[in-house]
């Protein structure tokens, strides 16, 4: 088996339905394949050339690798889309859900992703564009009493009555959307890039929401790197489950790069607002808002 290290950030170049190497991790994030989207060129991939419902077996397969390859009361986080296929829409996220038997589903966090590619054309006259993905957040240990960190921004406007609620002085709660442009490297159609990489903005968000430094984060479909370049840049230690080690050097080579801290406001679908009544916290919007 191929392995690769990079500052703490350990790589096995294998399919994820086994993984033996690890049994300790704090904190999965994922993507998987999409489904009957694209082929990554290896013969034993998941999601190319395979039913539905063979796909989702698969995924479950993985997702019990997970809990064994992780520690009591860990945190899994699985970013995926819903799928039209055939004219045929497939709820993935749902289906998901409905086969995890092992982990306790905690929460569901929309990304919404301004920049999402268009549909085939002959969905876009029937159809709305596709321009969010669900974040599944699962707990291995149904009775542990998590604590997570939670993301803030200033409170610009009161939206409520000073004398009847008090503010919270770290600002407000970022709300369950996350606003985030997807990555689309200008090197993609060269075929240097994984196409279906999530922006390390939100990799960065979900690591400081359900971990520490220290902790060990795990992606078993690793792709180009992302999450084991957002672990290094904040000290937690990263192991990844890539099958195709043609990804070898790139992944080195983004696990090296180093990147700026995002700021929440950036991606707080709620900056956006803008109040019409400060005393009862309603706000005035329009389409425009939620548009790029």
């Amino acid at each position: 088996m191929e392995t690769l290290t990079v500052e703490d950030q350990t790589v096995y170049f294998k399919s994820s339905e086994e993984m033996d190497e690890v049994d300790d991790a704090d904190l999965v994030v994922t993507s998987p394949p999409y489904w009957n989207l694209k082929d990554y060129g290896h013969e034993n991939q998941i999601g190319h050339a395979e039913t539905y419902e063979d796909y989702l077996d698969r995924l479950q397969t993985v997702w019990d690798a997970c809990y064994e390859a992780t520690a009591e009361d860990a945190i899994m986080v699985v970013n995926v889309g819903d799928r039209r296929h055939e004219k045929r829409f497939y709820p993935i996220a749902m289906d998901i859900y409905n086969r995890m038997e092992r982990w306790n589903l905690l929460d569901n966090l929309v990304w919404y992703i301004p920049n999402s590619l268009p549909q085939p054309a002959y969905y876009l006259d029937k159809l709305f564009d596709d321009k969010y993905e669900n974040l599944l957040v699962f707990a291995k240990n149904h009775d542990y009493e998590y604590t997570f960190n939670k993301i803030r921004v200033e409170q610009k406007y009161k939206g409520v009555d000073p004398r009847e609620e008090k503010m919270n002085d770290a600002g407000r709660s970022v709300g369950n959307v996350l606003k985030m442009r997807a990555y689309r490297p200008p090197t993609i159609k060269q075929g240097n890039y994984h196409a279906a990489a999530y922006p390390e903005e939100l990799v960065y968000a979900l690591l400081y929401t359900f971990s520490n430094p220290g902790d060990t984060v795990l992606d078993p479909f690793l792709g180009s790197g992302t999450t084991l370049k957002v672990a290094r840049k904040m000290d937690r230690v990263g192991v990844g489950y890539e099958i195709d080690a043609d990804y070898r050097d790139l992944i080195a080579e983004r696990v090296r790069e180093d990147m700026d801290v995002p700021a929440w406001e950036q991606f707080d679908v709620l900056s956006d607002a803008s109040p019409t009544n400060e005393r009862k916290g309603t706000t005035e919007s329009s389409l425009s808002d939620f548009s790029e």
